[in-house]
C-alpha cells in the first residue's frame, strides 16, 4: 500500500467522524441530553459527506461486490466507534488533569504543563497510530 493512498484512507475514516460526531451533536440537542460533550455513546453516520465521496471515488473508481462494501462499512463504522472512545480518553484526560490541577494552563507550573502536555502527546499518538492502522485495514478489505 502506498503512503498516498494510505493518506487518502484516513482522511475518509475522518470524514466519516466528522460526519458521525456531526450527528451525535444534533441528536444530543434533539433528544435534550448532555453527557461528556459526546453524547452518550458513539453515533455512525455512514452517509457519504461530499468530501468522503470523492475520497471514495479516488481509493476505489470501480465496482465492488457487496461483501467488499459491507466489510468497507464495518471497518468504518468500528473506527468511528473506536474514534469515539478514544475521544473519551482525550477528555477524560483533560479533566482529570485540570480538576487535579487547576483549570487556568498560565497558572502551571512548567512541570505541570510538561506533564499535561505528555500525556495529550501521548493519547493524540494513540489516535495517529491507530487511524494508520484503520486505513490500512480499510484498503485490505477492498484488496
Amino acid at each position: 500500500m502506498s503512503a498516498d493512498r494510505i493518506e487518502l484512507a484516513r482522511a475518509f475514516l475522518l470524514e466519516a467522524v466528522y460526519r458521525s460526531r456531526n450527528s451525535q451533536g444534533l441528536s444530543s440537542v434533539f433528544e435534550g441530553k448532555s453527557n461528556c460533550g459526546l453524547g452518550e455513546g458513539p453515533v455512525a453516520n455512514l452517509d457519504l459527506s461530499e468530501k468522503a465521496r470523492g475520497i471514495y471515488d479516488e481509493l476505489w473508481p470501480g465496482e465492488m461486490q457487496q461483501a467488499t462494501l459491507d466489510e468497507i462499512r464495518a471497518t468504518t463504522r468500528a473506527w468511528v466507534e473506536r474514534s469515539d472512545a478514544l475521544d473519551r480518553d482525550r477528555n477524560h484526560f483533560m479533566k482529570a488533569f485540570r480538576h487535579a490541577n487547576g483549570f487556568d494552563r498560565n497558572a502551571y507550573t512548567s512541570e505541570q504543563l510538561a506533564e499535561y502536555e505528555a500525556g495529550l502527546t501521548a493519547v493524540n499518538s494513540t489516535v495517529d497510530a491507530e487511524l494508520t492502522e484503520a486505513a490500512a485495514a480499510l484498503l485490505s478489505a477492498s484488496l
